[in-house]
């Protein structure tokens, strides 16, 4: 029984789908996560490859498979990017997105901190990966890996690392061992937590002492402007809130404005 011509139509447009598969990069597989509870939610910030820039004059970066990932193409040396998150917050998470296609190289990455004096530490400071590339300082994808499109992460949370933007400076670098285009940047990702200001020496309010269980949260809200208590220097801990009185915190606690 000869095949009739949807038949073939359809086969021909399996066998185009089937090549066009084969010849793409696969999609990296979602990386874990650290697990947080309550109200300690991690927010996540991706840098991706085209926001590094050379880390010295005469380094190139080039774009490669599909403009997915990029890598050094002329010397091995760093890529950086500035990293920008609100003050006080915790960074308590660091992950390379990379490709390594080669047993014989690897892809890096670090956050650098820098104070106004030019020293710095990087992060993370055991170093993470396999142990053929374990470097202080850095994520590392192995030298003997070939795993292709994958990450590394690792958890942040015990350094305590609280965003400065007046006396620190924050810094993502990424690069490459080979220069073939075999390893490559895809990206870093960096997961932070947003805090509650600690609670100052001296009370505003004589009816919020500092052992009052509320007092760090509510100088907090001194501190940003969004309430100034009752009248008389008085917070009112105690007293009901009304709709109206609400929307002004939440106003101001966001910053809501019309256009």
């Amino acid at each position: 029984m000869r095949p009739t011509r949807r038949a073939l139509l359809a086969a021909s447009i399996l066998g185009i789908a089937a090549r066009l598969a084969a010849a793409a990069p696969p999609t990296p597989a979602p990386p874990s996560r650290p697990e947080t509870y309550g109200g300690a939610a991690v927010s996540y910030l991706r840098i991706p490859a085209y926001e590094f820039f050379p880390g010295q004059t005469g380094t190139n970066y080039t774009g490669f498979v599909g403009d997915r990932y990029s890598y050094n193409n002329n010397a091995i040396g760093a890529f950086n990017a500035p990293l920008h998150l609100p003050a006080g917050a915790r960074i308590v998470y660091l992950e390379l997105d990379y490709f390594d296609g080669t047993a014989t190289g690897a892809e890096y990455g670090s956050l650098d901190v820098i104070n106004n004096s030019g020293s710095d530490t990087q992060y993370p400071v055991a170093g993470a990966g396999p142990g053929d590339c374990l470097i202080p300082g850095y994520l590392c994808s192995g030298n003997a890996q070939a795993n292709g499109w994958s990450s590394i992460g690792v958890d942040l949370s015990a350094e305590n690392l609280i965003v400065d933007n007046i006396n620190l400076s924050y810094i993502v670098y990424a690069g490459n061992t080979t220069l073939d285009s075999t390893t490559g940047l895809v990206g870093m990702l960096v997961g932070y937590v947003l805090q509650v200001s600690p609670a100052p020496a001296s009370p505003t309010f004589t009816d919020v002492p500092t052992g009052h269980p509320f007092y760090q949260f509510i100088e907090a809200l001194v501190a940003s402007g969004v309430t100034a208590g009752c009248g008389g220097g008085k917070y009112c801990p105690d007293a009901p809130l009304t709709r109206g009185q609400m929307a002004v915190f939440l106003a101001k606690a966001l910053g809501l404005q019309f256009p």
